[in-house]
């Protein structure tokens, strides 16, 4: 990452952290005036990992005991029922009883604000900051705010540090009864320790004009205007050793959409829109790049859970390279608690994702489909004692033979005990495996195929405070 780069991610997280301690002062001092809802949840969490392949290698298996210190602060705040704020920040210190060299700190924040500022005037803010040196903490939901799910294959599975921060803030204006105008501001950034991938900083620009067809149903139809600025930077500079600089100039993307919200009934909503992007690049190929983009989406809420079902396709990065790509995802989520002591949930996505390169050929085309489902339960046998289980599958497919696909099984299974009030105990066992499916044509991969196993034994004590 360059200096420059660094600084301005500095100055960007400082400000957005002052920003995020006005807005809890602000709020903490009316609560504790008037005596409103505020409850505080301190925690230390002390655990014990073994792992019998940390660099995730099969051709040199390294094993360890890793113990994990990971103390927590938990805040939410619901003065009311149309204002919420929660803040969550948990520092987690990984200690290598032989691979010292691989101890590391590793941070999560995680903001939430979302408050009417009057009769006209609504505001929400939202942010989350992920920085780590562990493969495992890097999986992505299934509708992550980055539309390719497939990205960074390589630096994602390497125990080098990784530095995600994704930040949101949305106001919105009533104009009149019917109509509201809203302010969109959204930010990505990646930063890897990878020489053979990109940083990436994007953030995103946008406004909207809804107006409401029916104000007491909330169905809405809406303009929407939005430019996306995608930039890139090297992690290494021209003639060091073993470094080969990638093209890193960006893109920006223009979209103009019109769509429709329409709540069907009290358990059933609806949204679509459809529009046009277009692209401005200092790349020739790139420049004037236009493509038909949209969504639809459905949500039902069910008496004990919720069906959530999705289509979206719009522009994207290729997630390490400063490559431009088309991506067609459907995304399906369902939840369902089938009894008092039973929760259930099933996502899954899949992808289409093309890659907008420069003298593409065979072995380059970066083209490809990606499939992931996530099935899992939670099963609370006893007041004291509950098992939870998930796995995940995803696969990658690429259009060229040359190409080999990949697939990984990931899968996790634990017990929680209950001492007492705010004192747990955790045992958890974790697998993961990765194989490509090699034919005779194929000739590259990009990374290397493992198996993973990791037992975790924690105790966790989490006191809740009620103001």
């Amino acid at each position: 990452m360059s200096q420059k780069r660094k600084e301005f991610t500095t100055i960007g997280m400082w400000g957005r952290k002052r920003l995020l301690a006005l807005l809890v002062v602000s709020l903490l001092g009316p609560a504790v005036a008037w005596g409103q809802v505020l409850t505080l949840t301190p925690s230390l969490t002390i655990g014990e990992r073994y792992d019998d392949n940390i660099f995730q290698d099969d051709d040199n298996e390294e094993d360890d005991f890793i113990t994990t210190i990971s103390p927590a602060i938990q805040l939410r705040y619901v003065p009311r029922a149309e204002t919420m704020l929660t803040f969550e920040y948990q520092p987690a210190f990984e200690i290598f009883a032989k691979n010292d060299d691989e101890n590391f700190v590793g941070h999560r924040l995680d903001f939430d604000f979302e408050s009417p500022l009057s009769r006209r005037f609504a505001l929400k803010v939202s942010e989350l900051l992920v920085i780590t040196e562990e493969p495992g903490d890097r999986i992505r939901e299934v509708d992550d705010i980055d539309p390719n799910p497939d990205a960074r294959p390589g630096s994602r599975e390497e125990r080098e540090r990784f530095l995600r921060n994704v930040a949101s803030v949305a106001l919105n204006a009533g104009l009149t009864a019917r109509t509201s105008l809203g302010f969109l501001f959204e930010s990505l950034l990646e930063d890897v320790e990878d020489d053979e991938e990109l940083d990436e900083f994007r953030y995103l620009l946008g406004t909207e004009l809804g107006y409401f067809t029916d104000v007491a149903r909330q169905n809405r139809a809406f303009l929407s205007y939005a430019a996306t600025i995608f930039t890139f930077s090297n992690n290494c500079e021209v003639g060091e050793t073993g470094c080969n600089p990638q093209n890193d100039q960006g893109f920006t993307t223009h979209a103009i959409t019109v769509g429709y919200e329409h709540n069907l009934s009290a358990t059933l909503t609806a949204r679509a829109e459809l529009g046009y992007s277009d692209t401005v690049s200092n790349r020739d190929f790139l420049d004037g790049n236009d493509a038909i983009v949209g969504s639809i989406g459905v949500i039902k809420t069910l008496r004990t859970g919720q069906v959530a079902l999705s289509y979206d396709r719009d522009f994207t990065s290729g997630g390490g390279t400063a490559d431009q790509v088309i991506a067609d995802r459907f995304v399906g989520r369902f939840n369902i608690r089938p009894t008092p002591k039973i929760t259930t949930g099933l996502a899954a996505s899949f992808t289409f994702l093309d890659y907008e390169q420069e003298n593409v050929s065979a072995t380059n085309d970066d083209d490809r489909t990606f499939l992931t489902i996530r099935p899992s339960v939670q099963y609370q046998m006893l007041r004291f004692l509950g098992f939870h289980a998930a796995y995940n599958y995803s696969f990658s497919n690429y259009q060229e033979d040359v190409r080999a696909d990949r697939t990984d099984h990931r899968l996790e299974a634990g017990a929680v005990l209950t001492i007492r009030a705010g004192l747990f105990v955790d045992l958890t066992y974790q697998y993961h495996n990765r194989t490509y499916d090699d034919t005779p044509e194929s000739s590259g991969r990009d990374g290397e195929e493992y198996s993973r196993n990791e037992v975790i034994l924690s105790v966790a004590y989490r006191p809740t405070l009620r103001f």
